[in-house]
């Protein structure tokens, strides 16, 4: 029995491995036959509703190198993912470290096809949309592309206007910042958009708790946006669905406020033709 078994999980990890080479292809090609205004709109990422989704991810901490800090990751009765802990910036006794303090987590690369290993294709959108509630730390976005320095990631502060709410934030690619080891680099280069590995959040050298809660990460574009590219837009025919929550009644009472301007401007330009 002892032989049979690894035989057995051979074979399950190969039609697991053509299994997802035929996802592969359905995939792109539903894409590239579709090829609709919503396609281009929006591309969900990630979607924290499920312990399948959460065990995409992979959580560290100086814990891992002898620290003293605390780092969890699990999903909550709302079904949404909770990244919660303590960090400490205290050297245990005899430590082999120098510095402490670190926690994060980060996206699993997507297992190899048949024909590559995927990557998230963000190339055509303007923003990463991150749909979280934050506390009062600084945090970091982090992505990871395809590269010859497995050590470069572009970071991005996180930034939560209300902490302890449920935000949208929505981050330019291009304002993404070329690092590596922890250091902004001097020559700075664009970002491989189109071959984005792994995405992460993380917390540095803020000693006590910390917690962030994540709903969904997605690629998106405004409705004047295709990518980096500005599209014009007439504002009564700007769609509001690629928002949620307050951020579409927000958006909705300033595209109003905006109509009854023109609309005030247009009745006393009529007016004054009159007089």
């Amino acid at each position: 029995m002892s032989k049979i078994r690894p035989l057995g999980r051979g074979l399950q990890l190969v039609a697991e491995y053509f299994q997802r080479s035929l996802d592969y292809v359905k995939t792109e090609t539903t894409a590239a036959l579709k090829a609709d205004l919503t396609y281009k709109l929006e591309k969900p990422l990630f979607a924290f509703d499920s312990t399948h989704e959460l065990e995409k991810w992979v959580v560290g901490s100086d814990a891992d190198i002898g620290g003293l800090s605390e780092a969890n990751w699990g999903l909550t009765p709302e079904n949404t993912a909770l990244f919660w802990g303590t960090i400490s910036t205290e050297l245990p006794a005899n430590a082999t470290i120098n510095r402490s303090g670190y926690a994060g987590i980060r996206s699993k690369q997507k297992p190899l096809t048949l024909f590559h290993r995927p990557h998230m294709d963000t190339s055509m959108f303007r923003y990463l949309a991150v749909r979280a509630r934050g506390d009062h730390n600084q945090w970091f976005v982090n992505l990871q592309t395809e590269s010859v320095f497995p050590s470069q990631i572009w970071q991005h502060r996180l930034y939560f206007q209300q902490p302890g709410e449920w935000e949208t934030v929505l981050i330019p690619f291009r304002d993404f910042v070329l690092t590596s080891h922890g250091f902004v680099q001097p020559r700075q280069m664009g970002m491989n958009r189109a071959e984005v590995k792994t995405i992460g959040f993380s917390i540095m050298r803020q000693p006590g708790d910390f917690s962030l809660e994540l709903d969904w990460i997605k690629a998106i574009n405004t409705p004047e946006t295709v990518g980096d590219y500005d599209v014009m837009v007439p504002l009564a025919q700007q769609p509001l669905s690629w928002l949620s929550g307050a951020s579409a009644e927000k958006a909705a009472q300033q595209n109003q406020q905006r109509q009854n301007l023109q609309n005030n401007n247009r009745q006393h330009a009529e007016s004054s033709k009159k007089a």
